[in-house]
């Protein structure tokens, strides 16, 4: 089993690499359908696999030739989400669980073909900065954004990279390769966020299942990210968009109860 657990982490983290998102939703369903977790207990864990192993990836990509990372960016949209985080979680409670799953899926569906649709995908030394937003219309526009992603984030119950991704390059138009750097970090410092929650006393983590989890995810998030280095940013935007699209069609199914 030990084994298993490093390579269904290694598979997280090379999703994590190539694409900054995603880790949640796929270790989540591995911890519950494949290592027979109860969910309370793997939204803990995952936490931890995903947190780590987002670190590793933004740590490669901070210390790379290229600097991808943009830590500013980062730590206002972290800040930013956490306040979003609690109207989602609040409206979270009044919704029925297959309606949640349902939206979640149809907003998948969305996000893959806006990022399909994009025609301009940007260029790696078109390099984004908060120096270049200017105005109070450009700032509400950046914070609402990181608003936005702590309200689905808390809605939905996951880590949110999935959102990271489109928002910075669709709205805030980062080149694909510094939003996947930016939203691993924005991905750690969440799941740190909820780490801290976990150890207060709020939910449960397996950290002996974490622990290979983690082994795999840092090994995954590796091969990940270098390869993401490797792929032009418009091929890189459309693997991201049918990822997307594939789990939002297999939410759907599960969710009407056909597999």
């Amino acid at each position: 089993m030990d084994i298993l657990e490093i390579v269904y982490g290694s598979v997280i983290g090379l999703s994590l690499g190539l694409t900054g998102a995603g880790g949640s939703i796929i270790t989540i369903p591995i911890l519950i359908y494949l290592l027979g977790m109860n969910a309370h207990v793997a939204t803990g864990t995952s936490l931890v696999i995903v947190g780590v192993g987002a670190l590793a990836g933004a740590i490669q990509y901070a210390f790379g030739k290229t600097k991808y990372l943009h830590w500013k960016v980062a730590l206002l949209f972290a800040i930013a989400g956490i306040v979003g985080a609690f109207l989602g979680s609040y409206f979270n409670a009044l919704m029925p669980s297959y309606l949640i799953l349902y939206l979640f899926a149809a907003l998948m569906v969305v996000i893959g073909i806006m990022m399909l649709t994009r025609k301009n995908y940007g260029k790696d030394d078109e390099i984004p900065s908060l120096k270049n937003l200017k105005g109070l219309s450009e700032w509400s526009k950046f914070v609402g954004a990181g608003l936005f992603i702590g309200l689905m984030t808390g809605f939905f119950g996951v880590g949110g990279g999935f959102l990271i991704v489109p928002v910075l390059v669709l709205i805030l138009d980062f080149p694909m390769k510094h939003a996947i750097a930016t939203s691993l970090m924005v991905i750690a410092l969440n799941c740190l966020w909820g780490i801290l929650s976990r150890l207060g006393g709020v939910g449960t983590i397996a950290w002996g299942t974490a622990l290979y989890l983690v082994i795999g995810a840092v090994a995954g998030i590796v091969i990940g990210v270098l390869i993401a280095k490797k792929i032009r940013p418009g091929s890189l935007t459309k693997i991201f968009a049918y990822f997307v699209i594939a789990l939002a069609i297999y939410m759907f199914v599960r969710t009407m109860g056909i597999i």
